[in-house]
């Protein structure tokens, strides 16, 4: 087989809707990341990009046969969609389509190595997301890990949460773990440095992945202190929102997280919305990616509160009652 060349397959990519890049491409890419779970056994699997605000936003949609919904998930920051095997894996399993998509500067996409002016721009990505989604099956429900907790927490701010049937934050970001200490790096790193070396944490008990991080070609090696910038004043104006009580996300959070700083992060949540929370003892970070007992805990957890399909609003249905009862 032909090994991955990123830039072999970023440059293959057509537009979205069209007819998808050369077979040879997309086999090695899926055969790199471990998704050829994702796309066979009667699964169809397409990629191509969308056109936001100059550049080109790599899209995937993997999707079972006659599918009973749709998620549309989003990736954390250095992630890209190479990396989400497992939800997706998970989420087509439960009878649903899955369009994933990669943010500017990160995975397929085009742009800045992961830094971006603004999370506003991602905002824009999400919205060219959504769109793209408006043919495929409903109800519609949306997944973000760490950074991408964030950027759908922002969109949920902005529109509400009706258009979305389940909403689940893996992780989510507000603030970083450690950030007094962080702010005061951030505050002189910013007046003297654009860029410094990525740290490389242990942020999941799973050899296999942190294995795979070392050699995956699409990871950034720096962190741009732009992108910071970026994210402390999202998080200003983020904390700052008022109440929204009618939007009722399923949260999972790690214990052992040391990426972001939860316990804070945690309570913004539950005065902003009505979550209901899972915590997982000895979790790290990149849930998506933790070890087999802990992704397992995470799929049964959501499996039995989840209504997934159109079929399950039904008030007879037992998830639709015990959400009544939660209620």
């Amino acid at each position: 087989m032909r090994p991955f060349e990123p830039h072999r397959l970023r440059a293959a990519l057509p537009p979205w809707g069209q007819a998808g890049p050369p077979a040879a491409e997309v086999a090695a890419y899926l055969d790199f990341y471990q998704l050829n779970d994702c796309a066979k056994g009667g699964r169809t699997h397409r990629m191509g990009w969308l056109a936001v605000e100059g550049e080109r936003i790599a899209v995937q949609a993997f999707a079972p046969a006659n599918p009973g919904g749709t998620a549309l998930v989003c990736h954390g920051y250095y992630d890209h969609v190479g990396l989400y095997g497992h939800l997706i894996d998970y989420l087509v399993g439960e009878g649903l389509a899955v369009l994933a998509f990669d943010q500017p500067g990160h995975g397929l996409s085009t742009g800045p190595v992961a830094t971006i002016a603004s999370f506003d721009a991602y905002q824009a990505v999400l919205a060219a997301a959504l769109d793209a989604c408006r043919d495929l099956p409903r109800p519609l429900h949306l997944a973000g890990q760490s950074m991408g907790a964030s950027i759908a927490m922002e969109h949920l701010a902005r529109h509400g949460g009706e258009d979305f049937g389940e909403i689940l934050l893996l992780a989510p970001l507000v603030r970083p773990a450690y950030w007094p200490l962080n702010r005061i790096v951030w505050e002189a790193a910013r007046r003297t440095i654009s860029e410094r070396p990525r740290t490389f944490r242990k942020n999941a008990e799973n050899a296999d992945f942190v294995r795979l991080l070392q050699r995956d070609p699409l990871q950034a090696k720096v962190l741009p202190v732009q992108w910071v910038t970026a994210m402390v004043e999202w998080m200003r104006r983020f904390e700052g929102y008022p109440p929204m009580p009618e939007v009722r996300p399923r949260v999972i959070q790690g214990l052992a997280d040391r990426t972001v700083g939860w316990r804070h992060n945690l309570s913004v949540i539950e005065r902003l919305f009505r979550p209901e929370t899972l915590r997982l003892p000895g979790a790290r970070h990149h849930l998506v990616n933790e070890a087999p007992d802990v992704r397992d805990a995470m799929w049964r957890w959501l499996s039995e509160r989840c209504a997934w399909h159109a079929s399950e609003s039904d008030p007879m249905h037992p998830v639709s009652q015990r959400r009544q009862h939660e209620g």
